[in-house]
């Protein structure tokens, strides 16, 4: 009896223990972080102060990210001071850079942490998440408030902001009506691009069928293939790399964009769109990897994460990349990477803003369907490519007729004068 209770006795200390041990090194962390901040915050040199806040905001970050500290107060507490920390460094700075860190940083704390529930806690430690969340909120309405107003000086700023109030700056069809508008535009100046790589994919798919033939014939000869598959090209005029450089220009509007969405974001957080917005907003959250963390299923707002428009979008990626094959000898390749690039692009773009979502998802449907026109239509009189003849191997000398013996009658056949 006595021994088994003192097994009981030494198991409650080692938890307890562990416990502490749990908690010590959280809050040796952050009490670690807090003096590098107190430094910071005394260095007149400019690389001394940013040395000290640059290990500050290392040391809440290993807190925040550390899995063993998801949902307790202690990653609540190390969001609060990066945020914090932040701000700070924009008050000296000005640098809207740090704003974006630290609204980030309070997204993270508001979303992990609002409708928190574990068993695993004790109330006391509920409740200080819960004055953690209402203090972010605070917080988070003051950087809202000056990040807009920061941005609404820039032009892509400026640009969205038209667009909307165009159309009254009405929350169930101004800011999606803008979007879709802005990408029929984009799409409108860049379809010479377009029409240029599509051209350059019909061209290759007419030159498929001899690709294959050298590829049958050279068989093991790789330099072989290479060599004659180039001459070919020359020969048809075709570049190989022309459907390359339209998406290579296309990137910094992609990126401009992005931009502003970015920029408009809060002016975003007053917009909806189908079921964005709707009774079924915010109804499951999602953790999704890559640091996104845990994203809404349906949004609330346009500037909000939604994934039913990954989704949509992965499907309509689905469709176009398959679209996109011209070469037949490889088509378990292309169809791995009709299945590949979507998911791939799905977990980038799975915590973007839904609004980003929308240009991007509007911009590929245009764009299927602009390529379906193109690439399957029957081609007009005189508007097919140049007949390709087929490549035929070499001819090789016939050998010498015999000459023809005496037959068994002994006559030889003369020939006719």
């Amino acid at each position: 009896m006595r021994k088994s209770t003192a097994i009981i006795l030494l198991i409650i200390f080692l938890v307890c223990a562990a416990g502490a041990a749990f908690a010590s090194s959280a809050d040796a962390l952050l009490i670690e972080g807090d003096w590098a901040v107190k430094a910071a915050r005394k260095d007149k040199r400019v690389t001394d102060r940013n040395d000290h806040y640059a290990i500050a905001l290392r040391v809440y970050q290993r807190v925040a990210g550390d899995d063993k500290y998801a949902g307790t107060p202690e990653g609540a507490l190390a969001l609060q001071k990066i945020a914090w920390t932040s701000w700070i460094r924009w008050q000296v700075e000005h640098d809207t850079s740090y704003l974006y860190a630290a609204h980030d940083a309070l997204k993270r704390l508001i979303n992990g942490y609002e409708n928190i529930k574990s068993d695993d806690l004790s109330k006391a430690e509920v409740d200080e998440i819960a004055s953690l969340v209402a203090d972010a909120k605070k917080l988070d309405d003051q950087i809202k408030t000056q990040l807009n107003k920061e941005n609404s000086s820039k032009t892509l700023y400026q640009i969205m902001d038209v667009l909307v109030k165009a159309t009254g700056s009405r929350r169930t069809f101004s800011y999606w009506f803008a979007i879709i508008l802005l990408t029929v535009i984009i799409k409108i100046v860049t379809t010479p691009l377009t029409k240029k790589q599509f051209k350059s994919m019909k061209e290759m798919q007419f030159i498929a069928p001899l690709v294959k033939e050298i590829q049958a014939k050279y068989k093991g000869d790789q330099a072989a293939i290479g060599q004659k598959t180039m001459e070919l090209y020359k020969e048809h005029n075709i570049n190989p790399f022309a459907s390359c450089l339209p998406i290579l220009i296309q990137m910094p509007i992609l990126w401009m964009m992005f931009m502003m969405m970015r920029q408009y974001e809060f002016q975003l957080q007053n917009g909806t769109f189908a079921w964005i917005g709707s009774p079924l907003s915010h109804w499951q959250q999602v953790n999704i990897p890559f640091s996104h963390g845990l994203v809404w299923v349906t949004a609330r707002n346009l500037a909000e994460p939604d994934l039913i428009l990954v989704v949509l979008y992965l499907i309509s990626m689905y469709f176009s990349t398959k679209m996109s094959a011209v070469d037949p000898t490889q088509a378990e390749q292309q169809k791995m990477m009709a299945i590949m690039m979507p998911l791939m692009f799905g977990f980038i773009f799975a915590g973007y803003p839904s609004a980003f979502l929308l240009y991007w998802l509007t911009l590929n449907i245009l764009q299927t369907v602009q390529q379906y026109y193109i690439l399957h239509k029957p081609a007009r009189a005189g508007a097919m490519l140049t007949p390709i003849p087929t490549v035929e191997p070499p001819q090789t000398p016939m050998p010498d007729e015999p000459r023809i013996s005496r037959g068994r009658s002994g006559s030889r056949r003369r020939r006719r004068r």
